[in-house]
C-alpha cells in the first residue's frame, strides 16, 4: 500500500534504471529482496551479504547501494569520501545485551568496571562506540577509565584516540581472554561463542539485563541504529529521485513487515503471543525510518562519535543524508 499521492511501487517498464544493492535478509528488508516491494522505475541487482560484511570494507566503492556501518559511514563521510545515506535503518540492536563478565566476577554494573579491562575484537566497532557513550552518560565510567584489549588491527581508517590504552593481543578470542584472567568483561557486535553455548564461566554484567534496556529506552527514547543505507553520492546527485524511491521503498517494506509480525502464529516462538504484547509495551513501535523520528537517536550518536574521536566535528545531522530525503 503507498501512501495518498505516491506511484505504485511495483511499476515496471524497460526505461528502469538497474542498481546494485547489498543488503542482509531481516524480516523488514525480505519483501523488497523476494521483489514484494519494488522501487519505481528501480530495477535492483541484490546481493544478500552477511551481515557483518558491512563492517568490513567500503561497501559504496562496490555497489551503488548498500548497507553500512553507521559509525564507518559517519566518519566517512566527515572524511570527504563520495558516499552519502538514506534515512533508512535496518539495523538496530539491543546494546545492553552485549556486555559479558566472568560468572564468579562481582560486577552487576558497568560502573564497576573503572580501572578494569575490556576485550573487543576492536576498538571501532558501531556496538562499542554506543556502549562507550552509554556507559559514560549513564554509568559513569569514560573510555579512557578503563584499559581495552582487543585482537585485530582497525582499518576502516580509524585511528585509537592518544587518551585511550589499548594493547592488540593476536589469537586469542575476547572469551578467552576472560577466561585466562588477562580481561575483566567483553563487549561487541556478536555473541561470545561460549555464552551462545551456555558455558557457565560466562554471563551478562546486568543481573536483568531486559530490564536494564528498557528503562533505557523509557528514559531516552533511543533503540540504537548500527546500520544505514548509503549510496554512491555522484548517483545521488545526478539522478535524485532515486534516493527517494529507494526511501519509499524501504518504508513500504518495513510496513509490511510489521503487518506481518503483528500476529503471534506468524513466529515459531512458543511464547510469541506474549512476547509481542511485551515489546509492544516497552517499545511500541520503534522501527521507523526518515530522519525526523529518529533525530534523538542519531544527535546521540554523532555527539558520541565526536566524544570518541571518530569524527573532527560535531556537525548537524541533516549533514549525513541525501538533501532531498529529510522531509521523508
Amino acid at each position: 500500500m503507498n501512501a495518498p499521492g505516491e506511484q505504485p511501487l511495483l511499476q515496471r517498464s524497460s526505461d528502469d534504471t538497474t542498481l546494485t544493492l547489498a543488503i542482509a535478509e531481516y524480516d523488514r528488508t525480505r519483501p523488497i529482496i523476494d521483489g514484494r516491494v519494488r522501487p519505481q522505475a528501480i530495477r535492483l541487482d541484490i546481493d544478500c551479504a552477511w551481515i557483518g560484511d558491512f563492517c568490513h570494507y567500503p561497501v559504496y566503492e562496490k555497489y551503488d547501494v548498500a548497507e553500512m556501518s553507521l559509525s564507518w559511514y559517519v566518519a566517512a563521510r566527515l572524511r570527504g569520501e563520495p558516499v552519502i545515506a538514506l534515512p533508512v535503518f535496518p539495523l538496530r540492536m539491543a546494546v545492553h545485551g552485549y556486555v559479558f563478565c566472568r560468572a564468579d566476577a562481582p560486577y552487576t554494573s558497568p560502573r564497576d568496571l573503572l580501572g578494569k579491562r575490556i576485550a573487543s575484537t576492536g576498538y571501532r566497532y558501531t556496538v562499542n562506540l554506543w556502549l562507550r557513550g552509554i556507559f559514560r552518560d549513564h554509568y559513569g565510567i569514560a573510555p579512557d577509565q578503563v584499559r581495552w584489549i582487543t585482537n585485530e588491527p582497525e582499518g576502516a581508517g580509524f585511528e585509537i584516540p592518544k587518551r585511550i590504552d589499548l594493547t592488540v593481543v593476536e589469537g586469542k578470542s575476547p572469551d578467552e581472554l576472560l577466561f585466562a584472567g588477562e580481561a575483566d568483561a567483553v563487549i561487541g557486535a556478536v555473541i561470545p561463542e561460549s555464552f551462545r553455548r551456555g558455558d557457565p564461566r560466562i554471563r551478562r554484567i546486568f543481573p536483568d539485563t531486559r530490564a536494564e534496556m528498557r528503562a533505557y529506552y523509557k528514559k531516552t527514547g533511543i533503540f540504537p541504529i548500527t546500520h544505514t543505507i548509503v549510496m554512491k553520492e555522484s548517483l545521488a546527485r545526478q539522478e535524485p529521485w532515486i534516493a527517494e524511491h529507494l526511501v519509499r521503498a524501504f518504508r513500504e517494506s518495513q510496513r509490511l513487515c510489521d503487518e506481518l509480525n503483528a500476529e503471534p502464529k506468524r513466529h515459531s516462538l512458543p511464547e510469541s503471543v506474549f512476547i509481542l504484547e511485551e515489546q509492544r509495551a516497552a517499545y511500541g513501535e520503534p522501527w521507523k525510518h526518515g530522519l525526523e523520528p529518529n533525530r534523538t537517536v542519531l544527535e546521540a550518536f554523532v555527539r558520541y562519535a565526536h566524544e570518541q574521536g571518530y569524527i573532527a566535528r560535531r556537525p548537524a545531522i541533516e549533514e549525513f543524508f541525501a538533501p532531498n530525503t529529510l522531509s521523508l
